[in-house]
């Protein structure tokens, strides 16, 4: 019997009930998943090929899981920057808690857009032709910046969907995801080196597959957990909407 430990996902949750809202965002998120499963299933084949699956795992191996990493870290980019683009056009047309923290981010005095002087884009996206989704625009660059770093980006992306009260989306649960943000940015901004310095050395940091496989799996139900709950509150802005008609 194969003594192999399988690095795999768990099955992905059905799609949400949503329209258009998070079609592109559940797009993104399926995408991902198994592009991250396809090199998981390259990863167990090869340790399956070795003499002795016993044996050390060799850094091509763990190329592997490195670039499931990155793989894992960019869906959850792209998904959490449709998800917020698109279920914001809704969820900013009733006063309910996204639209607060829309206003806060704009009006806050420490930093706030429309506080002082403002700035190029800014004033490009107040004289646009459609300036609400101009300003959505901007507001989802200042949450995600580049690239999702880890539990602060995550809870200002809860925030801005008006999830906050979410036990799915609790700081807790986004801050135990912070090893994994951690691990993308030793990846791609280091190429894991140990000491990334330039003083000659090639060591690179271990990378234990089975966490590895945890981590992507855990972020990419945790991109699940944000897409769920929008749907939901996507359909009671709409029946908020319909009832007022």
């Amino acid at each position: 019997m194969s003594k192999l430990t399988r690095v795999e996902l768990s099955e992905l949750p059905r799609k949400p009930v949503g329209g258009i809202e998070i079609q592109r965002s559940w797009s993104r998120l399926v995408a991902t998943y198994w592009a991250v499963s396809g090199l998981f299933t390259t990863l167990n084949e090869l340790r399956a090929a070795q003499d002795d699956m016993r044996g050390a795992i060799s850094e091509t191996h763990r190329d592997q899981a490195r670039a499931a990493i990155v793989f894992t870290a960019a869906g959850i980019d792209a998904c959490l920057r449709t998800l917020l683009r698109d279920a914001l056009q809704t969820l900013l047309q009733t006063d309910g808690p996204a639209h607060g923290a829309f206003i806060r981010h704009f009006m806050r005095k420490d930093g706030g857009r429309l506080a002082g002087e403002l700035s190029s884009a800014t004033k490009k996206a107040i004289v646009d032709i459609d300036p609400r989704s101009a300003l959505i625009d901007l507001y989802v660059a200042d949450l995600t910046g580049s690239s999702i770093q880890g539990s602060k980006e995550l809870a200002n992306c809860r925030s801005a969907l008006g999830l906050d009260d979410d036990p799915a989306l609790a700081d807790a649960i986004l801050k135990s995801h912070q090893p994994f943000f951690n691990a993308r940015h030793e990846v791609v901004h280091e190429l894991d080196l140990v000491d990334p310095s330039g003083k000659g050395t090639r060591s690179r940091r271990h990378r234990d597959i089975t966490v590895v496989g945890e981590q992507c799996d855990g972020a990419l139900r945790l991109m699940y957990d944000f897409i769920a709950p929008t749907a939901r509150a996507v359909r009671q802005v709409q029946r908020e909407l319909g009832d007022t008609a």
